[in-house]
């Protein structure tokens, strides 16, 4: 069964917004720009007040920890890498099976939102393991972030696609033989 063009045109955005989350996630992922610090050092003058001034800016990433005038050290986040990674990939996967739905719906159209759904969750758990360790105030943590709310976008969008298809189309199983059947009709648009 074919897609309605409105569905069509669900499906095809629900896939742009997970697409979009995987190109930002990678980006983010790839760049060492997760959290960045400034380390201060007390400086007194004749009258005791004391001035706070920056000697070194500290960032860090995935991969390594910086600091200026220093060369970085191998800092590897492994779990936080593993599980934002597997989330990509879950979000990679939905939006191939959202592109391969829009011309033609099939039985595994439930699939996109549940590859969706897992890559929410990976990639939330994923942002979270590095929170919780650090802060998360640079570039690369907010790309994440903006991954995730991609991924977010796409997955409620994708749902309303599957869902809406499987209240258009039911097959019964009456005397060993399919008979599909509508719940509801589709109208013009005008309610006819």
């Amino acid at each position: 069964m074919t897609y309605e063009p409105l569905n069509r045109r669900l499906a095809i955005l629900a896939a742009v917004f997970a697409f979009l989350g995987v190109a930002l996630g990678v980006i983010a992922l790839a760049t060492n720009y997760w959290t960045i610090s400034v380390r201060s050092a007390e400086f007194r003058n004749e009258t005791t007040v004391m001035n706070l001034q920056p000697t070194a800016t500290i960032w860090n990433g995935l991969f390594n920890r910086c600091e200026t005038n220093m060369p970085c050290v191998a800092d590897f986040w492994s779990i936080t890498f593993v599980i934002c990674l597997l989330g990509l990939l879950f979000l990679l996967a939905g939006g191939i099976f959202s592109v391969i739905d829009i011309p033609k719906a099939s039985d595994r159209r439930f699939i996109t939102p549940l590859l969706l759904f897992v890559a929410c969750v990976l990639m939330t758990a994923g942002l979270v393991d590095y929170a919780s360790k650090n802060f998360l105030n640079y570039h690369s943590s907010r790309t994440m972030i903006a991954s995730i709310v991609f991924a977010y976008t796409a997955l409620p969008i994708a749902a309303f696609v599957a869902g809406r298809y499987s209240a258009l189309e039911r097959s019964v199983l009456i005397n060993n033989e399919v008979h599909t059947t509508q719940k509801y009709s589709t109208t013009n648009g005008n309610g006819l």
